[in-house]
């Protein structure tokens, strides 16, 4: 099992609210909105409607500022989502509980969910090594669920780390594409992508004994 990864101190970590989180949320607007490159920390205080100087008291640059919106995301997958898997339930389950988590954080969260993968390039590699550790570990996690689930007699899956990769890769993409005015709401898409997900695996479990007797 993969442990969570170290904490140093750090006060571009984000806590769950407060000011920062506040000013945060309207950076992370105005990035989205116009780019990263384009935006500058007054104009960012003025769309907080404080002083520039307020604005560098709670954060020095405006790398820290895009740091607090993508830790944010990661600290919400990692510290909330992830224990889904150690409830109660099966791994179905479960895993389809955590997808569903995940989906519907994406669309509460939009903006910082775009950050996250489109301004990583922004950022220092100092900075960006510690968004990857958070992702590695959140990865790490589901592939050793996915493992543990294969083990239990649940779910078939040849190599789970590759099947954790490509359930994020599709997941993560709804950023790119969904809206509300489509053929599905929010909540029955994340039903659809629950039952791709968990039935691809339940149902690869179920197929190998009836591949194995033919043979």
């Amino acid at each position: 099992m993969h442990e969570l990864p170290a904490r140093r101190e750090d006060p571009t970590r984000p806590g769950p609210g407060g000011r920062r989180a506040q000013l945060a949320t309207v950076a992370g607007r105005l990035f989205r909105e116009r780019g990263y490159h384009a935006v500058g920390m007054r104009m960012i205080a003025e769309a907080a409607d404080i002083r520039a100087a307020s604005l560098y008291h709670h954060f020095r640059s405006k790398e820290e500022l895009l740091l607090q919106v993508v830790f944010r995301v990661n600290r919400d997958l990692i510290a909330e989502y992830l224990p889904l898997l150690e409830g109660p339930g099966s791994y179905a389950d479960r895993l389809g509980a955590l997808v569903r988590a995940h989906i519907l954080h994406i669309w509460n969260d939009r903006d910082a969910w775009w950050l996250a993968t489109r301004e990583l390039r922004a950022l220092s590699p100092a900075a960006l090594e510690q968004v990857q550790v958070d992702r590695r570990y959140y990865q790490h996690r589901i592939a050793d669920f996915i493992a543990a689930g294969v083990a239990a007699g649940e779910f078939a899956c040849a190599d789970p780390r590759l099947t954790t990769l490509a359930v994020l890769d599709m997941i993560n993409g709804l950023n790119e594409w969904f809206s509300p005015d489509g053929r599905y709401t929010i909540d029955e898409l994340s039903d659809r992508y629950v039952e791709m997900v968990v039935s691809g695996l339940a149902q690869a479990h179920r197929s190998a004994p009836a591949a194995a007797e033919a043979r």
